[in-house]
């Protein structure tokens, strides 16, 4: 068994190797010590958001209202039973940021349809990585070699971040002649970028899933792997209170 099978870590993702190089204590916590906290109505903003843009996309006679409707439902669905204090302001945005994605995308025209689900999974076989890597498309248009992947954002940046290009470089694996791009799309604006040099967010992507297990192959024990690390308490990753709590319950 590699490091990985001995802590029962059968495949990576972008978000999983994402996460050990920003916060590795989180990491550990999530994948070692089972201890997986809720997202925020953040994170429930983006997938209302896209799933008001995926059904748009996909029924280009769709009013855009009726859209905005499916984001809507989506979001107040999704934190019906939350208190969190950030829910109205996240919700306000939606109804802006499907209006401007669709406004952009649909010139693209209509993408494939997955076989299941909402997404295309990705099952890849990376050299260098001893298990296999998931991935999921958001939107892919075979006949114009496009791959995109919609990113929500109260801010745009003005360039694919580091942590996104390695995750774009996974998907191009899915095929050769492909172009990656990443739309950040908030309630006012979208930017549309191409993925520069795959190449090389893939080696970095493939560098830290091999930290990863030579971490791992430092014991057998996750509980001792995790305690020898320490939480920043500072960062974005620990604000939500469960989160926090779990900080508290594993490192005092």
């Amino acid at each position: 068994m590699n490091a990985f099978e001995k802590h029962g870590i059968s495949h990576l993702s972008a978000s999983n190797v994402n996460l050990f190089i920003a916060q590795p204590a989180m990491w550990c916590a999530s994948y070692l010590m089972q201890k997986r906290t809720p997202v925020g109505p953040a994170a429930h903003r983006g997938t209302a958001i896209e799933a008001g843009i995926e059904v748009g996309l996909f029924d280009p006679e769709m009013p855009l209202e009726a859209c905005q409707k499916v984001a809507d439902e989506t979001f107040v669905r999704l934190t019906r039973l939350s208190t969190h204090p950030n829910i109205d302001k996240e919700h306000d945005t939606i109804a802006g940021s499907v209006e401007v994605g669709l406004a952009e995308l649909r010139q693209y025209g209509v993408p494939a349809k997955p076989e299941n689900g909402r997404q295309h999974k990705l099952e890849l076989d990376i050299p260098g990585v001893p298990i296999p890597v998931w991935g999921f498309l958001d939107f892919y248009w075979p006949d114009h070699g496009i791959i995109l992947d919609l990113k929500t954002t109260s801010r745009v940046p003005s360039s694919i971040s580091e942590a996104h290009a390695r995750q774009g470089a996974l998907y191009l694996r899915s095929g050769s002649n492909q172009q990656m791009r990443f739309a950040y799309c908030s309630a006012k604006k979208i930017a549309v970028y191409v993925l520069e040099d795959p190449d090389q967010h893939l080696a970095s992507f493939v560098r830290a899933a091999q930290a990863i297990e030579n971490f791992l192959s430092l014991s057998d024990d996750g509980e001792r792997l995790t305690r020898s690390l320490a939480p920043d308490m500072s960062s974005f990753y620990w604000n939500e209170p469960a989160a926090r709590a779990v900080a508290q319950e594993i490192w005092g």
